[in-house]
């Protein structure tokens, strides 16, 4: 019966697949859910319900994004100043660190339980390809393949953050056992394990899905990945290709585009080197490794990846690439993430709810009055009542079609910008601090900051502050800083309890 209510609930979300072309294809959606993984285009259907569920408000729609995460990473005023006193309550909750009360507690239910059914949902997908004959897909072992690959890094994925925020970070040096990794499709709740085994587990699954994503992306089909149509790929125009297929045909059919929402051979490098990273020096090699591949060969030889151009960046408000959607990876799609966000956003006479902290003191070696940062002039507005409240314009509604089409609905999930990050950070801690400036400075550089590192960096330690001060330009409302502090162990910002989420009362969602 639980596995039956799992595939139907699949199927039911697929009714809701909006306008993506990739989530939105047919005969898919017509098969009975008996009957699932009798064909190709049921794996497809099932594989494109993982990502709806990641795209909800309960993930990465709000809570693991600009919600639950975000205030938690101290990116909201929460005191009882006139900027403060309009801050939603969880919001509120969130940045105390209390976790259990009666805004927050069925928030943090809700990400442990949604997080596990997903990997429930991957787990059945990969157990059914297990015997599947290749003759069952369109497109045969290429397409098996891709699923399985998808799958695998997708199961990475969602495990790797679960171990985030319910465990300790391993800079912590932490003992014991914290939470499962689940690779069955079945109720039981898993074996806790320890951090180390849990990314060990983490890392053989991406290791995995590599080969099959690089085949596929690469190899079978290159053309969705950039703008293949044109003499010369650019980066702009190769991430138009990835999210927005209208620019783009094939007789392969849309289940096959759409690449930069979806887990592709980029997106697992990059996972890749997260994970590795988070996991501590002694596995800083793997991530390099990673990184040094999307950041050597996708961005500065092929221009698969890059970053928004400026004029994209400093347009009318109307125009403008506000989420500077060219260097995302991979991203969550949620239809009807633009209008739900700016109902939270907007209180009554209004007041803001969700007023960002500290942005005047962040950005302040950066604007002195001859430079000026994109991400502020153009990324953050300010409200027009007299407290002139600072709020981030990532997802606001865009009419213009291709906005509305690739940001509008977009939660940025994985950017080269944090690949940049990573290389710098690993140049510090092998003290090549030239290295690291030059990582660094092609993110500031194209976010129009252009004081040069090189006046004020001397060594690893202000290296260190200055790639924090640029993770936060860039992961504003992302939720991306909880992971960076947590990492770091920067305890004066999130102490060592309040990085570890306490588990729901019910530790078992299937």
């Amino acid at each position: 019966m639980r596995k039956f209510l799992h595939v139907l609930s699949l199927f039911l979300l697929l009714s809701s697949a909006g306008s993506c072309g990739w989530l939105n294809v047919t005969p898919e959606n017509v098969i009975a859910q008996d009957d699932l993984f009798s064909t190709g285009y049921g794996f497809r259907n099932a594989l494109n319900g993982v990502y709806l569920k990641m795209g909800e408000n309960s993930l990465y729609g709000r809570n693991l994004s600009w919600g639950f995460l975000s205030a938690a990473a101290q990116e909201y005023v929460t005191d009882e100043s006139l900027q403060g006193m309009n801050t939603l309550q969880e919001f509120k909750d969130a940045a105390g660190f209390h976790y259990n009360s009666s805004t927050t507690e069925s928030v943090v239910q809700e990400i442990w339980d949604n997080q596990y059914s997903a990997i429930a949902n991957i787990n059945n997908i990969l157990s059914s390809l297990d015997g599947c004959p290749a003759s069952k897909f369109a497109f045969g072992d290429d397409e098996k393949n891709l699923i399985r690959g998808e799958a695998l890094a997708l199961r990475a994925y969602l495990h790797f953050d679960l171990l985030r925020l319910f465990a300790p970070a391993p800079a912590t040096s932490p003992s014991g056992v914290w939470i499962p990794y689940r690779t069955e499709f079945e109720a039981s709740a898993g074996t806790p394990l320890e951090v180390t085994a849990f990314l060990e587990r983490t890392i053989a699954d991406i290791s995995a899905a590599l080969p099959l994503l690089k085949n596929f992306d690469m190899t079978v089909h290159p053309q969705a990945m950039y703008s293949s149509m044109m003499s010369s790929a650019t980066p702009h125009w190769s991430a138009r290709y990835r999210f927005d297929s209208r620019s783009y045909i094939d007789n392969m059919g849309q289940f096959f585009w759409y690449r930069g929402w979806r887990m592709n051979y980029m997106a697992s490098l990059a996972l890749m080197a997260r994970v590795c990273f988070y996991a501590g020096k002694s596995y800083y090699p793997n991530a390099k490794l990673a990184a040094r591949e999307l950041y050597n060969d996708f961005a500065t030889s092929r221009q698969w990846l890059g970053f928004t151009p400026a004029g994209n960046i400093t347009a009318q408000s109307s125009n403008r690439f506000a989420k500077m959607s060219d260097d995302v990876i991979f991203a969550a799609y949620h239809k009807d993430l633009a209008a739900e966000y700016e109902g939270v956003l907007r209180g009554s006479n209004n007041s803001i709810r969700m007023p960002l902290d500290g942005i005047q003191e962040l950005y302040a070696s950066d604007n002195t009055g001859i430079y000026s940062d994109y991400r502020l002039a153009y990324t953050i507005s300010q409200s027009n009542a007299s407290n002139r409240t600072y709020y981030s314009r990532k997802y606001l509604v865009s009419s213009d079609q291709v906005i509305e089409s690739i940001e509008n609905p977009m939660v940025p999930l994985i950017r080269f910008s944090e690949v940049c990050h990573i290389l710098a950070e690993i140049a510090a801690s092998e003290n090549d601090v030239r290295s690291g400036i030059n990582y660094l400075e092609t993110v500031r550089r194209a976010r129009g900051a252009e004081r040069s590192l090189s006046l004020s960096v001397t060594d690893a330690a202000s290296l260190l502050d200055e790639i924090t001060l640029d993770a936060r330009k860039e992961y504003i409302c992302e939720g991306g800083m909880f992971y960076f502090y947590k990492r770091r162990a920067r305890v004066d910002i999130l102490p060592l309890d309040a990085a570890v989420l306490p588990l729901p009362k019910s530790e078992n969602p299937l």
